[in-house]
């Protein structure tokens, strides 16, 4: 299998147009990514030289909407790497091992590259379920074969590293978590004051706003979002983006905030 043919899961990070300053809040978050997976790509030699145990697996954990998914693409880019996106469910095949098969080539496509490679399985517990509460026997069959992957590269061309999301740690198998594979876990918590408020103001910066919707508004927002996720926080300047259009208004204005966060604020409580 030639390189040159791009496998339907690679993305080439340089067609991303993201950077770390796209990522509001989490500070510390952004800091172990970096030191975990970044240092592993960009200076391997280094940690060669040093002796230091090969970052193989890095397991993102929190509620959905934390930006696992968004941070994953970011480090791809930072890196030059090729990204591969394997959405769980997607690489569930309708034919006996077609899923092992589908695996295979994704780690050995990212093996052959000249580049550093970024495998990133989002919703990693549909594929990696616990074998000990499953009968489905397609299903241990696949958890196999990827923890025979895992274990498989690491040779001293093999510039990889594995991320994977999941928002249900609880019912991983077990064996993902033995060294040598997902030794280290990157949690995304519910975010602070500080990283609401980093949120909004980075997200204040896509969109045309008047001269009201200061520093010290955001800050305001901020304070009476607790318990909000990034995606709600996006979801909050797309609504007012709605509400000011509908006006026939080319800014979102402060009443447009006021009435979004009415309607986001009313749907985030009926979900906890």
């Amino acid at each position: 299998m030639s390189f040159k043919k791009k496998h339907k899961y690679c993305i080439d990070a340089q067609d991303l147009d993201l950077t770390f300053e796209d990522f509001g809040g989490y500070p510390a978050i952004v800091k172990r990514a970096r030191e975990l997976v970044e240092t592993q790509l960009r200076k391997r030699e280094k940690l060669r030289e040093i002796g230091a145990k090969p970052v193989k697996g890095v397991l993102l954990t929190g509620l959905p909407g934390t930006g696992k998914t968004h941070l994953a693409r970011i480090i791809a880019k930072e890196c030059g790497a090729n990204f591969y996106h394997i959405g769980g469910p997607s690489i569930v095949g309708k034919y006996f091992g077609d899923s092992e098969k589908t695996l295979r080539e994704i780690f050995a496509h990212a093996q052959q590259g000249q580049k550093p490679s970024i495998i990133f399985f989002d919703e990693i517990d549909s594929i990696a379920a616990n074998r000990a509460k499953n009968t489905n026997e397609a299903s241990d069959r696949l958890v196999a074969q990827f923890l025979t992957l895992m274990d498989g590269f690491n040779k001293e061309d093999d510039n990889i590293v594995v991320l994977a999301a999941t928002n249900r740690e609880d019912v991983l198998d077990p064996a993902l978590r033995r060294p040598g594979r997902f030794d280290w876990t990157i949690e995304f918590a519910i975010p602070t004051f500080e990283d609401r408020r980093s949120i909004l103001t980075l997200q204040a910066k896509r969109y045309e706003c008047v001269d009201e919707i200061s520093p010290e508004f955001l800050e305001q927002v901020a304070k009476e979002t607790k318990n909000w996720l990034p995606v709600d926080l996006g979801a909050l300047w797309d609504e007012a983006a709605l509400i000011a259009v509908g006006e026939d208004r080319s800014k979102i204005h402060v009443e447009d905030m006021v009435i979004a966060f009415e309607q986001i604020d009313l749907r985030v409580r009926s979900e906890k």
